[in-house]
């Protein structure tokens, strides 16, 4: 058995005594523990959950694909992660105090209390949780995706994609119901250590193995001239579009929004998203170093599936000696701690909304069919993952596409009292059928510009409309509560 699977299964073993000590320690079956760990949150343990949640594992394959394929124009990832932590500070200033104050556990609430006065709200809830299901659905399929792909080279092929995809889904069902999340966030502070750990590993071998980034960047001028060109108009509107489609949607990430609502006071929370921003850079340098380093390793290796560009150059430095096999098996296992933080983190936010969100009313107490529900939908993306003909940046592209709709009814409405959910649900309505129009009729971009914003451009302006029209035609609206 190899380095990397022994690996693998003392890190399995090593997440149940945590579970376990997850479980012990909640207080109730409450829906407030068993989703927010009882807003118990500090900085060390938010800060590791944020950061092991944030990177995933079709950040680490996916982006490392991409970088391979768009050499030196693929730089944009940090612009991207730059953008992703300054949004953090539109939302959380003012939603976190108001999570505290009413009792908040899932998005839907946010809507409930905001809304509370209108006829359209429960609609507008529904539509929107369908929404945030469908993304999160997407992020859990992509991560077991990931997880088939790399045990199939952790194993040279001794477990196949298919096996490696169901024992993933298993573990993360397993310890999710155990020990909701306190569990996951104590088992992230472990994943979170670990990518940073094998992170380290990866960067110094990619510098030792490239004769020094100045050599490094020579041999990428020479393989791929085009990718040293200053980018082109065309090229620079995707950037700042790709930029804005991050920045617009991972700040309304479910799971983002329930870290919000279960830190232990605002000024952790806010410490807690200065740090992700730096190591979010750092992780991200790696990232574009992979690619980089993935383009002179494999100039004349044909790559027919982006996706094993990480995993093939884990393998090649793995066979050039036994440390640094140990280095590269260690380097695998952040991966896998990727994927498994993000889709635990995605897992229980995904089950909370259904069964909290879409319903009528919100039972708080009792988790059993929670824990069915989490089944059901488990089995049922294990089954959609088994499919490997798609590619993790455009699962990334279509997810974030879907989520930048949801950003008015979280973020505009946070900030802007006198919005209506009318106005919010004619938009999101808009927005949504612009978008399944685009991709159904194969539209990624219209002038460089991804159409998930133009389609977020089209919910804003019916949003503005509307708005305009209930101010002037309707009956005044009162809000119980000031914001």
């Amino acid at each position: 058995m190899s380095l990397s699977l022994w690996l693998t299964l003392a890190y399995f073993l090593v997440l149940i005594p945590l579970c376990l000590r997850a479980r012990a320690a909640s207080q109730s079956d409450e829906a407030e523990d068993h989703y927010l760990a009882n807003r118990s949150l500090g900085f060390f343990v938010l800060f590791f959950t944020l950061y092991a949640t944030a990177f995933s594992g079709n950040t680490l394959v996916g982006y490392s694909g991409q970088t391979y394929l768009h050499g030196f124009h693929w730089v944009l990832t940090v612009g991207l992660w730059a953008a992703i932590a300054a949004s953090f500070h539109f939302l959380v200033p003012k939603l976190r105090p108001l999570s505290v104050q009413h009792k908040f556990v899932t998005p839907g609430d946010w809507i409930r209390f905001r809304f509370q006065k209108d006829r359209t709200v429960l609609l507008l809830r529904k539509l929107l949780a369908i929404c945030l299901c469908l993304t999160m659905a997407n992020f859990l399929f992509a991560q077991l995706k990931a997880a088939g792909e790399i045990m199939e080279v952790i194993t040279d092929g001794a477990i196949s994609y298919t096996l490696g995809v169901l024992v993933f889904a298993l573990v993360i069902l397993i310890y999710d119901s155990i020990g909701g999340l306190r569990a996951v966030a104590w088992t992230d502070v472990f994943q979170g250590l670990t990518m940073f750990t094998g992170s380290v590993f990866l960067i110094v071998w990619i510098v030792e193995n490239s004769g020094g980034f100045t050599a490094l960047g020579n041999s990428v001028s020479q393989l791929r001239p085009e990718t040293v060109a200053v980018p082109d108009s065309s090229m620079q509107i995707r950037w700042l579009s790709t930029m804005l489609l991050g920045a617009l949607s991972v700040v309304v990430y479910p799971q983002t929004l329930q870290r919000v609502f279960a830190s232990s006071n605002t000024s952790t929370l806010n410490k807690s998203i200065g740090a992700l921003g730096v190591i979010g850079l750092f992780t991200n340098l790696v990232v574009l170093l992979v690619g980089w380093c993935a383009i002179s390793l494999f100039a004349h290796t044909e790559v027919s599936n982006v996706d094993q560009v990480l995993p093939m150059l884990l393998e090649q430095w793995a066979s050039s000696s036994l440390l640094n096999g140990f280095a590269a098996s260690v380097v695998l296992l952040a991966i896998l701690a990727a994927i498994m933080s993000t889709a635990d983190s995605v897992l229980l936010s995904l089950v909370s909304m259904l069964r909290h969100d879409i319903p009528d009313h919100s039972q708080r107490q009792g988790l059993r069919q929670d824990y069915v529900i989490a089944v059901l939908v488990m089995v049922a993306i294990t089954l959609c993952a088994l499919n490997r003909n798609i590619t993790l940046w455009r699962l990334i592209v279509i997810k974030l596409e879907l989520l930048v709709q949801c950003f008015p009814a979280f973020v505009i409405t946070l900030h802007l009292q006198k919005i209506r959910s009318g106005a919010v649900l004619c938009g999101l309505i808009t927005g949504v059928v612009f978008l399944l129009t685009a991709i159904s009729l194969g539209i990624k971009n219209l002038w460089g510009v991804n159409t998930g914003l133009i389609a977020l451009a089209a919910n804003l302006t019916v949003l503005a409309l509307v708005s305009v029209f209930q101010s002037k035609f309707s009956t005044p609206h009162h809000s119980k509560h000031r914001l």
